[in-house]
C-alpha cells in the first residue's frame, strides 16, 4: 500500500511511495548525523524568502519551525495530512507580519498532491517569495529527462561557472520563468508535474564538485535525486490583509 512519512519539523514529506513499491522522493541518509540542520531531502517548504533572494535567512525560517498537525486520516481513496503554522508579527523581528499558514498533503494510488496556503492575518500587507523544493528520486543523472521547459527565459544562478549539463556530473541551478506542465522520466518511470500559483520553475543538483561541500549528502548521492521546485521568484508575491496566496503541485505518474 501507499507509503507517507513526514515531520511536524517543517511539515516537511519525508518519503511517498505509491502502490507500486514506486518512492517519489530521496532523502540523505546523513540527516540523523546532522539533527540540527534542515533536512536534506524530501518536500521542504520555503517561506517567507527563497534562497538567499533576500536579507533573511536561506530558504526562510518555516523549515526549521515546528508545526501541527491538526488532520491525519487514511481512507480507501488514500491518505491526508494538513498542517498548521501561525506567524506572529513579533516572533521574527526581520520579518515583522502576522500569517497564517496551512500545508496539505494526499497520497493516492498514483498521485502526490500538496497544497500551501498563506493568509494575512495582519494589518499590513507582506511580500514573500518561496514554494517548495521536492527532491525527486532518480537511478542516476544520465538517465533522466524534463521535458516542457524549452523555450522559456531562464537564468542560470552561476552562469559562466558551469555549463547546464543535465545528464553529466555538472551543477545544475536554473530558474525558468514560467509554469507550464512538466513530464519527468526519473530513469524508471514518468511522472507528470504541474502547479499552479507559482511564477517559475526551478532546477537544480548539486553535481559530484558540489555535493563534497555539503556536509549532510554523501558525496555519491548527487546522482541520486534532482529538485524540481514550484516557486515565487521572478516577481514576489503581495498578500494583502485579509487575502491568502494558494500554490500546489502535483505529481502523477504516468
Amino acid at each position: 500500500m501507499e507509503y507517507l512519512m513526514h515531520d511536524k519539523k517543517g511539515a516537511q514529506v519525508l518519503h511517498a511511495a505509491l502502490e507500486s513499491g514506486l518512492e517519489l522522493l530521496y532523502l540523505s541518509p546523513l540527516v540523523d548525523v546532522y539533527p540540527d540542520n534542515p533536512i536534506r531531502g524530501g518536500i521542504p517548504l520555503m517561506f517567507p524568502q527563497f534562497g538567499d533572494s533576500g536579507p533573511l535567512r536561506k530558504h526562510g525560517f518555516v523549515r526549521d519551525l515546528q508545526w501541527s498537525l491538526v488532520n491525519e486520516a487514511e481512507d480507501a481513496d488514500g491518505k491526508n495530512l494538513s498542517y498548521a503554522l501561525d506567524i506572529k508579527a513579533t516572533d521574527f523581528p526581520e520579518w515583522p507580519f502576522n500569517a497564517a499558514l496551512k500545508f496539505n498533503v494526499c497520497l493516492s494510488l498514483q498521485t502526490l498532491s500538496i497544497g500551501l496556503s498563506i493568509r494575512n492575518t495582519g494589518e499590513q500587507a507582506f511580500t514573500f517569495t518561496g514554494g517548495f523544493h521536492p527532491y525527486f528520486a532518480i537511478s542516476s543523472r544520465k538517465d533522466i529527462q524534463i521535458n516542457g521547459l524549452d523555450g522559456l527565459p531562464f537564468k542560470d544562478s552561476f552562469p559562466g561557472e558551469n555549463a547546464y549539463e543535465l545528464n553529466a556530473d555538472a551543477l545544475v541551478e536554473r530558474q525558468y520563468m514560467g509554469n507550464p506542465d512538466i513530464l519527468f522520466y526519473n530513469g524508471s518511470n514518468w511522472l507528470k508535474i504541474t502547479a499552479s500559483g507559482f511564477d517559475s520553475w526551478m532546477v537544480w543538483n548539486p553535481g559530484g564538485a558540489g555535493a563534497k561541500r555539503i556536509s549532510d549528502l554523501p558525496d555519491e548521492d548527487w546522482n541520486r535525486f534532482i529538485c524540481i521546485e514550484p516557486i515565487v521568484l521572478a516577481e514576489p508575491k503581495t498578500v494583502l490583509p485579509g487575502d491568502a496566496f494558494i500554490g500546489e503541485m502535483v505529481v502523477l505518474v504516468g
